[in-house]
């Protein structure tokens, strides 16, 4: 029968070529691990490596079964992890993650609707890029995360997935801009000084790179400080309208579909919360406050 140690053998020397090599990253001895491969050969009824020179190399059947070795052993880690909330503590604490292009609005809601169902709970917000909020969701460290959707999305198997929905985005710039009231091309906009977040160019979003006199900042609070004195900068219609209403920032009037544009929203959250009542519950809570923030004006 084939066992987990044997597949963990077996993906450790097929993705470092060298059985050395994968001793040492699952803290085997070389021979444990050359007889660990040994066996699952002998189960299998045929080899999985070959030796060429000092490199360890994959046979075709070897490259076949990679993939399904490595969902197999992602999937024993989650039931792993699973197991182990089931023994969690009281929450006390927790962290939430946001990227600084969602809607503050809705992230307030979800707050305060965390504080009334939960008031003993600290609640911490964090800004955080994609790469680094993944890191923290699949570690535990973040309860969950809110990110804009880029492309298709093939989270770790440790993570759940849930659709938010939609916000709205649009140009904007400042009340003094020598940016035209009037309708004008997108063209025009890509010769203009354009400001983005750290974050939207480390999340890949499909607009980093519109215009070819970019200027990077390092978080929102310093781009919307920046942009009343220069340039223009794509927002979220949510967290550019009390500076519209205050007469500080105004819509930039674009011929093309670039107005009011729809981004998808996420929510990653670490699959083992869903055996804590507590941090499920505060997950729900998320996902209510999106449906309703779904039927405003921002969706």
């Amino acid at each position: 029968m084939v066992t987990l140690e044997q597949l963990s053998c077996f993906k450790a020397v097929y993705e470092l070529n060298s059985y050395s090599k994968a001793a040492r990253s699952t803290d085997k001895t070389r021979a444990t691990v050359r007889e660990r491969v040994k066996a699952l050969e002998d189960i299998l009824g045929f080899e999985l490596f070959e030796i060429q020179g000092k490199t360890v190399v994959p046979t075709k059947s070897a490259r076949h079964l990679y993939v399904r070795a490595d969902n197999l052993i992602r999937q024993s880690k989650e039931f792993y992890s699973v197991a182990l909330s089931t023994f969690s503590t009281d929450v006390t604490s927790i962290v939430l993650h946001h990227d600084d292009l969602i809607p503050l609005c809705l992230l307030s809601d979800i707050d305060d609707a965390i504080e009334r169902e939960f008031p003993d709970i600290s609640i911490n917000w964090l800004q955080r890029d994609r790469g680094s909020s993944f890191k923290d969701i699949e570690a535990g460290d973040a309860l969950l995360s809110i990110m804009p959707t880029i492309g298709q999305i093939f989270p770790n198997t440790k993570v759940g997935v849930v659709n938010l929905g939609t916000y709205q985005y649009a140009p904007f710039t400042s009340m003094e801009s020598g940016i035209s009231h009037q309708a004008i091309d997108l063209n025009e906009l890509t010769t203009e000084d354009f400001l983005l977040t750290e974050n939207s160019v480390l999340n890949e979003m499909r607009y980093a790179n519109i215009s070819n006199r970019k200027h990077l900042v390092s978080n929102n609070d310093m781009l919307l400080n920046k942009i009343q004195k220069k340039g223009w900068t794509l927002l979220s219609t949510a967290n550019a309208q009390d500076f519209v209403d205050a007469g500080k920032l105004r819509k930039i009037n674009v011929k093309e579909t670039l107005v009011n544009l729809r981004q998808e929203m996420v929510l990653f959250y670490p699959l083992h919360s869903e055996m804590n009542k507590t941090r499920s519950r505060i997950i729900e809570i998320a996902k209510e406050c999106a449906a309703v923030f779904a039927n405003g004006r921002y969706s």
